[in-house]
């Protein structure tokens, strides 16, 4: 039973990313610029600018930063200053009512802007029994809130010795200077981070499963240098050896699905679609178990003992500092990692894909296997299957026995859902269309996902003219399409946003791919083919232009800056003035 009024449901509604609008703007600008600073500051270095010239350049942008995005501040209208001033005071209750009645107010773990809201006491007793109970962490030190030099001292200590084993491990500083400066830790930045718990709707067969654990990286982590290195060089080995394999998103799924039933002729009448959900992909197994196979791998798999003019054991031994100096705090205890890491890293994600390979290919080497179609993206597997289903089953059996710490979910049918995908296999004719799971399980309908960015209006533009070109690749038919344009535009509504906005970028959209006839009555299915192919080619060359756009990057030819800014500020007006003041002054 909630406490709160109407007013406070309706400000609710628009999600954790929803921002007040310029509460805090002025307060807010030195914080903003601090990013930027950095990057700014960073780029300057790389290009050689002097001392001088680059606090003369630093001023030049910072006042220049100020001067623009302060001006937005005397033209606001009368009527956001009351929006702010009234929603600033909403918010203050909601806060006083959260405190008073002892409740708790979380996004939830589906990534969907919504909150989740409940009682405080019950969701900490089931996170503290969810860490009496896991075999994830185990506590490193507790933290002595009387004495808090030692914890620093301890945690100071732990980052030198991962500096003094970088230098023991690449042991010629001098041929490995490059990656040192990498790898390095850098003390005075170093942040631990901390671990909190978000409630998980979906699957809750137990009281435990309604928390789950995050505990996010960030470039203020110790292991933060090292993982991102190590993870560029793996990465580029285990995606060469599951060439083909391997699904980016839904879309290269589909494009590659597709690509596979028109070459072999094999969707028949009978064909099975099998999917295999991984639950613990991002804490697989221990971490010497771990080390064992990435050692395995390079013997067995790779072949050759250097990656990058590195030996392969010394990636070994650098990435058993990885796994074993990834700490956090929680509940004045600091832990650490036993298994797995945090779910955000790449290098964990890419461990994970070695561990995995051996498995995969003892799957695909099955004789029964070898015309099939294969893939998986992360934790998910899914693969056709068009013999009997006896044989399916003692492989299965054969694969969940040998590897039975692994937490499988398995799906059988010729109709089933794969990321976010509906599929059936429609007399031998492949539909697809996409999956609502929300609106399968009685949760909140018309809701926007979670985003760090806020709610701004770039953000939210994006996800539209994503979410439509993803539904023409996976709606098979026009009239699937339709009811999916529905309901984004119902999305928006719901979320406060004009039937304007929606036109305006409704109009770009079909504007931009040919696709304007698909807007009138009737619905034209062989129009809306000619138009969904067209946007599968549009993923393929999206593609090739981002590794150009990669390429650029890494010949220095290109800077990427990021910064804080709102939805009225001049940023467009900002960017051409940054851009003039590097390119004049950094050669």
């Amino acid at each position: 039973m909630h406490v709160f009024y109407k007013e406070h449901l309706r400000l609710l509604s628009r999600g954790p990313t929803y921002v007040p609008p310029y509460q805090v703007i002025k307060q807010n600008l030195e914080k903003n610029y601090k990013q930027l600073q950095h990057e700014v500051n960073v780029i300057l270095v790389k290009s050689n600018v002097n001392l001088v010239q680059s606090i003369v350049l630093q001023k030049q942008i910072k006042d220049l930063y100020m001067k623009m995005f302060s001006s937005t501040i005397q033209s606001l209208p009368k009527s956001i200053y009351e929006r702010a001033h009234y929603e600033q005071q909403l918010i203050k209750t909601i806060k006083n009512d959260l405190k008073r009645f002892n409740l708790i107010l979380r996004r939830t773990h589906d990534q969907r802007n919504v909150f989740y809201l409940g009682d405080r006491q019950s969701f900490d007793r089931l996170s503290q029994e969810f860490m009496l109970q896991t075999d994830l962490f185990e506590i490193d030190m507790t933290i002595d809130n009387e004495n808090l030099q030692v914890t620093r001292d301890y945690l100071t200590n732990q980052i030198k010795s991962m500096n003094q084993e970088f230098k023991t491990i690449l042991i010629d500083t001098k041929k490995y200077k490059d990656q040192l400066n990498q790898i390095t830790v850098l003390i005075d930045t170093v942040k631990l981070p901390y671990l909190y718990f978000l409630p998980d709707l979906s699957k809750q067969t137990s009281l435990l499963d309604l928390v789950k654990p995050r505990v996010m990286t960030s470039k203020q982590n110790a292991t933060y240098r090292l993982g991102k290195f190590l993870d560029q060089i793996l990465r580029y080995m285990i995606n060469i050896q599951r060439q083909g394999r391997m699904f980016y998103n839904g879309s290269d799924f589909l494009r590659k699905f597709h690509d596979y039933i028109d070459r072999t002729h094999r969707l028949c009448s009978t064909t099975k679609f099998v999917t295999i959900t991984i639950d613990n992909f991002y804490h697989l197994v221990s971490h010497d178990h771990m080390l064992n196979t990435l050692t395995d791998f390079f013997i067995n798999d790779y072949h050759l003992p250097y990656i990058e003019k590195i030996h392969y054991t010394k990636i070994v031994q650098l990435t058993s500092l990885f796994l074993r100096n990834n700490r956090f705090y929680y509940d004045n205890k600091i832990y650490r990692f036993i298994r797995g890491g945090p779910t955000n890293s790449g290098l964990i994600e890419t461990l994970a894909n070695i561990y995995l390979s051996r498995m995969e290919q003892f799957l695909i080497d099955q004789h029964s296997m070898q015309n099939e179609f294969y893939g998986r993206y992360k934790n998910q597997i899914f693969f056709t299957w068009n013999q009997s289903l006896n044989e399916l089953g003692e492989i299965l059996k054969l694969i969940t026995s040998k590897y039975d710490h692994l937490d499988f979910d398995i799906h059988i049918e010729e109709k089933l859902t794969y990321l976010d995908i509906y599929l059936e296999n429609h007399h031998g004719l492949l539909y697809s269309r996409i999956h609502h799971h929300h609106l399968r399980q009685n949760q909140q309908c018309y809701t926007l996902p979670y985003t760090s960015n806020g709610n701004s209006i770039r953000t939210r533009s994006h996800w539209l003219r994503s979410s439509l070109i993803r539904a023409v690749r996976y709606c098979t038919t026009m009239e699937d399409f339709n009811q999916e344009r529905i309901y984004l535009e119902m999305t928006y509504l719901a979320n406060g946003y004009s039937l304007e906005f929606i036109e305006k970028h409704m109009k770009h959209f079909f504007t931009f791919f040919d696709g304007k006839k698909l807007r009138q009555l009737p619905l034209d299915q062989r129009l809306y083919e000619k138009f969904r192919h067209r946007l599968f080619n549009f993923m393929s060359e999206r593609r090739q232009y981002m590794e150009k756009k990669q390429e650029s990057f890494k010949k220095n030819r290109r800077f990427h800056l990021s910064y804080t800014h709102d939805n009225m500020s001049p940023k467009g007006e900002f960017n051409k003035k940054l851009r003039k003041i590097l390119s004049e002054n950094i050669p």
